[in-house]
Formats: C-alpha cells, sequence, structure tokens
C-alpha cells in the first residue's frame, strides 16, 4: 500500500470528481494514473494561493480501474458524462473520452475549447495513460478542506509534482485518524467553483 500526494491547484470537482457515489480522477495526473495499484491512497492538498495551502482537499482509495472507453461506456458512470442543464456538478462531469473508428473523441467539457471543440493540449496529456482511477471509500471536502496534524506532516503534497509514501504504518495511523474523524463521501463543495459560472481549462 502507498499513498500518492500532490497539491490540487484547481477544484471544480471535475479531477477528482466525487460526485454520484464514486470518486473518480480520470483527467489530469498521468503519471498518478498510471502508477497508482489497488488499494493504494490518493491525498490532493491545498495550493499556495488557493487559501487553503496545506489543507486536505481529496482523498480516496483506488479500489478499481478502468480503460477510457470501458468508463464511457459503464452503466455506472454514464451519468459522469457532462450535460449542462442539470446542474453545475453535471457540467463538470469527468467521462469526457472514448475512441470511434480508432480515434480520440473529447466531449464537450471543462477540459474542451469554450467552443465545445477539442482541445488538444488536454487531450494530449490526458489521454497519454489510458487509466481511470475508481474510489467508493473517499472523503471529500472541497472548500471545507482540513489542516492535518503535524505528527502527518510528512503526507501533504508541496510543489509541482506528487510525492509518493510506501511507510504503511504512518498511512494506516493516517487512515485511523481521518476515519475516526469524518464522514465517508462528499464533505465540501468545489473551492475553485463560481455560482452560476462554468470554467473550462485551457491546459496551459
Amino acid at each position: 500500500m502507498k499513498m500518492y500526494t500532490y497539491v490540487i491547484p484547481r477544484d471544480y470537482g471535475f479531477a477528482p470528481n466525487p460526485y454520484l457515489g464514486y470518486c473518480t480522477l480520470a483527467t489530469c495526473k498521468p503519471r498518478i494514473r498510471k502508477g497508482a495499484q489497488i488499494g493504494d491512497w490518493i491525498a490532493a492538498y491545498g495550493a499556495a494561493d488557493s487559501g487553503i495551502r496545506g489543507k486536505l482537499v481529496v482523498l480516496m482509495k483506488v479500489e478499481e480501474t478502468l480503460t477510457f472507453d470501458e468508463y464511457w461506456e459503464d452503466v455506472r458512470f454514464l451519468k459522469k458524462r457532462p450535460t449542462f442543464n442539470r446542474g453545475m456538478y453535471r457540467a463538470y462531469g469527468d467521462n469526457i473520452y472514448h475512441h470511434v473508428d480508432g480515434e480520440w473523441v473529447q466531449e464537450e467539457s471543462h477540459h474542451s475549447m469554450e467552443d465545445g471543440s477539442i482541445n488538444y493540449a488536454n487531450l494530449k496529456r490526458d489521454t497519454s495513460v489510458d487509466r481511470v482511477l475508481i474510489a467508493t471509500e473517499f472523503y471529500y471536502f472541497g472548500n471545507n478542506a482540513i489542516d492535518i496534524p503535524n505528527k502527518f506532516a510528512e503526507l501533504i503534497g508541496s510543489g509541482r509534482n506528487h510525492r509518493v509514501i510506501d511507510d504503511e504504518k504512518l498511512i494506516n495511523n493516517f487512515m485511523d485518524y481521518i476515519k475516526k474523524k469524518y464522514n465517508v463521501g462528499i464533505n465540501g463543495v468545489p473551492y475553485s467553483k463560481q455560482i452560476g459560472m462554468f470554467a473550462q481549462y485551457s491546459g496551459k
């Protein structure tokens, strides 16, 4: 068991996406999506300019992995396909990649261009690893991001790159702490989201 920790510079409920009973990481962080194995934990912390620097935004346990095409076709995740008339959380759906006639399709989404056309920078990075991470055991804090006790400071993500922690005793102690204090599931709303406004990420 390992823990992958990183800084999340933007949080729209897109990557990771904590909605509809599953926390999924289907875009961004290709190295984490490639390396994380079943049973590993992924933890994202607030960035320096976010107002929640060093606080835990989301924590998810990898329980399943799928290819993008498998994710697209799986009936459990049809509602994670972006739609723009069912509320903002549905607009930020992360089920956006699949193949048609052997070519990648990028659905209109947070990672497409403003006119809905393909953002090739995002497509290239996201599909460089054809793997979606899926969790049902997760803690999403969003704007209610939590402080971590100093004894677990080693787990806090910092800098541009992710870190991998392989100290199982430390991870287990941390998870015991989290499980005693917090409820599994959604405990906040995305800290970057602005009411009534939808944002696209340029990939830069």
